[in-house]
Order: structure tokens, then C-alpha cells, then sequence
């Protein structure tokens, strides 16, 4: 594994170790099942010094007994926040008192601000992540305390820092943790099948839809298609780093930059060209995802967020599959989909800050980011020892995990958290309609644009 320097990134030379709808879900879709690794004797010290710690040393925390209100408003339940990260918050800090609350009704975001439930540390993806801080004024700088308690920033993977930073003018919100990419799974079956060849890992997208198009067929009754994209996450994730909103005139950029036409015809339009795989659409009313590729399995091959084997495993086992790098626009070789990272971080209602700031640094520390990678996880350090573990302890070992790591990450594209999420729904909308043909790009990416204006003119009201 050789080091990228100019993307401070460990890159191997075929594929990319390591990541609803919001794309939150993923970090609730995630199987960690994660153990301490760290005994807890350093979390436990006196807090008698209330000053920046020595090197090497942890902050000072109280012995006497805290709680810890952890939220995401992902919507995952207890029972994946514990199998992701409460149990291994809880055996590494016995002496806290760490709750979930779930996100649902009767504690949704705006239910919690209004009951005045605290909130000590808020986690979901990018994002979502930035845009729920904002709007309920919930952000919290936590620099001071990144300082103070030793946590080197960078041992963390670049682009996701300055990410937070760039959302925050400087400042650190959230902690990323962990991370997800895209990457691109295949059926072998399908494909030796009809006796055509394997994907490989340097196809541009150009290559992958004109082996799509050998697959892309009608057998026996049964449609199969050669490759889709799961919608959401391409377009949030794309590998131009084409922002959704212009960040100097605060406009919709879908029909001032032509990248916008040049993704949506790559991994939309052109895949869906054949008769049959819009035959197939519309009987779907939707596009062939998930279910296609790993339940029904007609589809051949689907980019698609890094944690799929732990969301399908049942279904995974059923068939002979394996995983290849996302495919790549020709003017930007070895380069993938951004990262879309978890965070982490206190908020502005946080009590016991000292403490919160401890499970953050746990999280992140190398042992606890070993456990992560094992389990499939990307993680979020720069290490590649700890890259070489990826997907080590799962029960699909035998794939090539590596492929999910051998991309550069795009720039994470900058982001205005007030109405982004807004502006994205409206980009995303018009994918289906494109890809179906029932509609021209001109007159969709028109609607977009005059949905995303009204709604910034609105916000920008507020």
C-alpha cells in the first residue's frame, strides 16, 4: 500500500481499502459489533486538573458518575446503535451512564428541542449532519477541546476535516469516526452465464456501460440488467464534485454547470437505453437496486455504498459475487466517490463536555478504528496497517474488500446547510423520468432549478 501525498491518502494500486433514504442510514445500516479494545483505567482519572493534559495523557474526567444523551435523527434503533457502537461506548467507560434516544415519534428532532430533552453528543452523515445543527442551533466548536484532549487531527482522513470546516468557516462541529464510499459489487453468476467477461479494476464508465450493455437481456422470461447506480448516493457522493448550490452566488447550478449533463447521462440515461431494462423500470417504477442485484439477481452490476455486505448478508451468501472500483470519468483517472463520513460531535446543550469529548477520542483511536476495519467498516484514520484489515473478521473475507479502497476521494463538495438537502431531493427527482425517457434533460433539469430557487428564496427569507 503505497501513500498518495497529495491526497494524504493510502492507496493501493488496483483498489481502495476502506462508505437516506438519507444517506444518515448507512451509519445505522452499519454491523460493527464492535468490542473495547482500551482498558478503561485512562478514562477514569481524577479531575483534578483542569488544564490541557500533557503528551500522551487524556484529559481529566469526573469519577463520580455522568450521563450521556447520544441522538441521530437516522432513525436507527437501539438495537444498531448497541451492535454499532454502544456496546463498545459502555465496556470502555463503565462509570457512564451512555443512553440512545432513537429518533421517532414523539422524539423527533424538533419534539426533543421542544421538550428540552438534552442532547450531549449528535451523530449522523454529512449532510444531514450540518443542516439539523444549523437549523436547530445546536453547534457546538469543539477545537478548544479536540486540543484539549489530545486528539491529532491528522491521523484522520483530510477531506472530511475540512469538509466540517469548510461548512463551519474554520470550525469543528463533528468528528468524523467512520467513513463509507462508493464501490462497484458484480454477480459472477451473471456474467459467466452469458459468458461475458468479468468487470475489471481500471474501467472507466464508458467501459462499464458497454459491458453493461452485453449483459443488459431478456432470458427465459426474466429481465436482467447490465448496471445500475444507487441514485441518491451517486449524486451525492459524484466523483466531478459538482455542488449542488454555487457557493458565491447561492444559485442552483444544475443548468450552469455541464458536469450536472455529464453525470446524469453517464450513470442514468445510458445504462437504461435498452428497451427492455426501461421495460423492466416501469414494471419497478423504479430503478433496479438492491433488491435486483442480491434477492432476484438479475442485476449484473451495482455502485453502490460499501456497506452492502452487511446489509444483505442472508441474501449475499445465495450467490457468487465479488467487488470491483467504482468505474472512473476519463478526464479524472483513479479517482472515486467523495467520502461520506459519520460525525460525531457535542452540542451546543452538551453538560458533561470533558466526558462526551472522551467517547469521541475512543472512537477515533487506533485500536477501536481496527475493530471498525475488521468488521468492514471504513475507517476514518490514515493508517495502512489499519487498511489491511478491511473486512478481515467478516464472513465474506474472501472478497476483494481491497477494491473499495483503491480510489482517490473526490473533493467533498462544499455545501450550504440551510437548504442543500432541499436543492439535492429536487436534482435527485428528475433521475427516474431521465432514465425512463419521459422526459428531455432541458426541460428536467428546468424544474429542478425552479423547485431549488423557490425554496432558497424562501429559506433565505427566514
Amino acid at each position: 500500500m503505497a501513500r498518495d501525498e497529495k491526497n494524504h491518502l493510502f492507496i493501493l494500486k488496483g483498489d481502495r481499502n476502506m462508505k437516506g433514504i438519507s444517506i444518515g442510514l448507512l451509519a445505522g445500516t452499519m454491523a460493527l459489533g464492535i468490542s473495547a479494545c482500551s482498558s478503561t483505567s485512562d478514562h477514569s482519572k481524577g479531575a483534578g486538573d483542569s488544564g490541557t493534559p500533557g503528551p500522551g495523557q487524556p484529559a481529566a474526567v469526573k469519577t463520580d458518575p455522568v450521563e450521556i444523551n447520544i441522538y441521530s435523527n437516522n432513525n436507527a434503533s437501539e438495537q444498531v446503535f448497541n451492535e454499532n457502537y454502544g456496546n463498545a461506548l459502555r465496556k470502555a467507560f463503565p462509570q457512564f451512564t451512555i443512553n440512545y434516544i432513537q429518533s421517532k415519534a414523539g422524539s423527533t428532532l424538533p419534539e426533543m428541542i421542544a421538550s428540552k430533552t438534552r442532547i450531549d453528543i449528535f451523530w449522523t452523515s454529512i449532510g444531514n449532519y450540518e443542516t439539523a445543527l444549523f437549523e436547530h442551533g445546536l453547534q457546538f466548536d469543539m477545537t478548544d477541546l479536540i486540543k484539549k484532549h489530545g486528539i491529532d487531527l491528522n491521523r484522520l482522513e483530510p477531506t472530511v476535516i475540512e469538509a466540517m470546516k469548510q461548512i463551519s468557516g474554520g470550525k469543528m462541529y463533528g468528528l468524523p469516526v467512520s467513513t463509507n464510499t462508493l464501490t462497484l459489487f458484480y454477480n459472477k453468476d451473471i456474467f459467466n452465464k452469458f459468458g461475458v467477461q468479468m468487470p475489471t479494476t481500471d474501467m472507466t464508465w464508458d467501459q462499464a456501460n458497454e459491458l453493461a450493455r452485453k449483459v443488459t437481456r431478456v432470458e427465459n422470461g426474466k429481465q436482467y440488467y447490465g448496471i445500475a447506480s444507487s441514485r441518491d448516493h451517486i449524486i451525492r457522493m459524484n466523483q466531478l464534485s459538482v455542488p449542488n448550490v454555487d457557493m458565491a452566488t447561492k444559485k442552483p447550478t444544475l443548468t450552469t454547470d455541464s458536469r450536472w449533463k455529464q453525470l446524469f447521462e453517464t450513470v442514468f440515461i445510458t445504462p437504461s437505453a435498452d428497451s427492455g431494462y426501461r421495460d423492466g423500470m416501469t414494471k419497478l417504477k423504479n430503478f433496479p437496486a438492491l433488491d435486483q442485484f442480491a434477492k432476484e439477481q438479475s442485476l449484473a452490476m451495482l455502485v453502490y455504498p460499501n456497506t452492502l455486505p452487511t446489509s444483505v448478508p442472508n441474501e449475499l451468501k445465495t450467490f457468487d459475487w465479488d467487488i470491483a472500483p467504482m468505474p472512473t470519468f476519463k478526464e479524472l483517472p483513479n479517482v472515486g466517490s467523495q467520502s461520506y463520513p459519520v460525525y460525531f460531535g457535542l452540542t451546543s446543550q452538551t453538560k458533561n463536555k470533558d466526558e462526551a469529548m472522551e467517547l469521541l477520542k475512543f472512537m477515533v483511536s487506533e485500536a477501536y478504528q481496527n475493530e471498525l476495519a475488521a468488521k468492514g467498516v471504513l475507517p476514518i484514520v490514515q493508517s495502512d496497517s489499519t487498511m489491511r484489515l478491511l473486512g478481515t473478521n467478516t464472513e465474506f473475507k474472501s472478497k476483494n474488500y481491497q477494491a473499495m479502497i483503491s480510489r482517490k476521494f473526490a473533493p467533498i463538495t462544499p455545501k450550504v446547510p440551510e437548504y442543500d438537502t432541499d436543492v439535492f431531493r429536487f436534482y435527485r427527482d428528475q433521475a427516474l423520468p431521465l432514465a425512463m425517457g419521459q422526459t428531455d434533460i432541458n426541460t428536467a433539469f428546468r424544474i429542478a432549478v425552479e423547485q431549488a430557487e423557490k425554496v432558497i428564496q424562501e429559506k433565505g427569507k427566514k
